[in-house]
């Protein structure tokens, strides 16, 4: 995988490195995003309802592919991703919101998710023409494969890195951020895989995402501190140690200046993150 070359990486005292906040949380009350009304008249929505009521992850899965438009909702669901316009896409949004409070309310629920079977349609939604199931997708993805090593492996195995990767230059910030992060924690769980991703241009899409415009559905310093530690992950080994081979296409793709700015950043974590990352690359 190239050669390394070993790098301090400092953290805060009783903070785990790999603590971070999501760019694709649901925000605000979770439990009352997850009781949210909506408004559709057939038999997918009664099947929904009732697998609500139930918390039936496999009626979930199965109603992935349903097409029946929903009408409406009382609140928006999400801060930047589209509200769902069927039930299949209102499916994948109700596992992700489990995904997302799993460590709250039920430590195993990304493993029962991944056993009842979402993983495949999930990718299979990133396929679609309709911008509704690619980003609830994203979403549930960045959630399932979080901390979630199995869910990462067969996220990998059932082609979602290719997909993934279409959507580090999307021109919705949040989108953009969420692809990124759940392209990490693919990379995290195999040598195999991260060389993947940099073959197919990943470190230099992951740079790109050093460099963005504040969005009004984000907290900007949490996007640019998520882009540093995704491409921190990337270029050091699990001993923390530099791969060359990683670093240098990150200077090649202008990571060097990109972080620089970086370092001139409002937030104090965004600097020395930005800091800590120049000085392991330059080091390679």
């Amino acid at each position: 995988m190239g050669q390394k070359c070993c790098s301090e990486r400092k953290n805060e005292p009783g903070k785990d490195k790999n603590e971070r906040k999501s760019v694709a949380a649901f925000g605000g009350d979770k439990k009352r995003a997850i009781s949210i009304g909506y408004h559709s008249r057939g038999d997918d929505a009664e099947k929904f309802d009732k697998a609500f009521e139930t918390n039936d992850l496999k009626a979930f899965v199965s109603l992935l592919q349903s097409k029946q438009v929903i009408e409406s909702f009382e609140e928006r669901m999400h801060p930047w991703a589209e509200d769902p316009k069927t039930v299949g896409a209102l499916a994948g949004t109700q596992l992700a919101i489990l995904a997302s409070v799993a460590e709250k309310d039920n430590p195993r629920v990304k493993d029962d998710i991944r056993e009842a079977g979402a993983v495949p349609p999930l990718v299979e939604f990133l396929k679609s023409d309709e911008q509704d199931r690619v980003q609830t997708a994203v979403v549930a993805l960045s959630f399932l494969t979080a901390e979630c090593p199995p869910n990462a492996v067969a996220a990998y195995k059932a082609g979602a890195m290719p997909l993934l990767l279409q959507h580090l230059d999307s021109n919705v910030a949040g989108m953009r951020a969420a692809a990124a992060t759940t392209l990490r924690n693919l990379c995290m769980e195999s040598d195999e895989y991260r060389k993947k991703f940099a073959d197919l241009g990943g470190v230099k899409g992951l740079v790109g995402q050093l460099q963005t415009s504040p969005d009004p559905a984000l907290n900007h310093a949490d996007v640019q501190l998520e882009a540093v530690l995704n491409l921190q992950d990337i270029i050091l080994d699990e001993d923390e140690c530099v791969i060359k081979e990683y670093a240098q296409l990150a200077i090649k793709a202008g990571a060097e200046e990109k972080l620089k700015k970086l370092m001139r950043a409002d937030d104090e974590e965004v600097r020395s993150s930005a800091e800590e990352v120049l000085q392991s690359i330059t080091s390679a």
